[in-house]
């Protein structure tokens, strides 16, 4: 294989928790505060615990915990921010006329 063949590959490979991560995202995060229909409020009053790994390292993993209704809010605020910093990348990278 070739070193752009290996390159591509690690690339890809490195792509993968990042995409799953944002599929997760968009799938579980609602469109507004409220708790979704369906939803009654105690299990928006559930907690749910998760393991994130902080940034630096591949090892470590720190315990989350939040309720249904705060891990909501965090993927809304994430999907929001990452929306913007797309929206503003494709204003910087837009050609200007004149």
């Amino acid at each position: 294989m070739t070193k752009f063949g290996l390159g591509v590959a690690a690339l890809l490979l490195a792509a993968q928790p990042f995409v799953a991560g944002m599929a997760m995202a968009q799938q579980t995060a609602p469109t507004g505060n409220a708790p979704a229909a369906g939803v009654s409020a105690d299990d928006a009053d559930k907690e749910i615990c998760k393991g994130e790994k902080p940034t630096g390292t591949r090892l470590a993993k720190k315990k989350v915990c939040r309720t249904k209704a705060e891990w909501d809010e965090y993927y809304r605020l994430q999907r929001t921010e990452t929306e913007q910093m797309q929206r503003n990348d494709m204003a910087n990278k837009t050609p200007k006329s004149g």
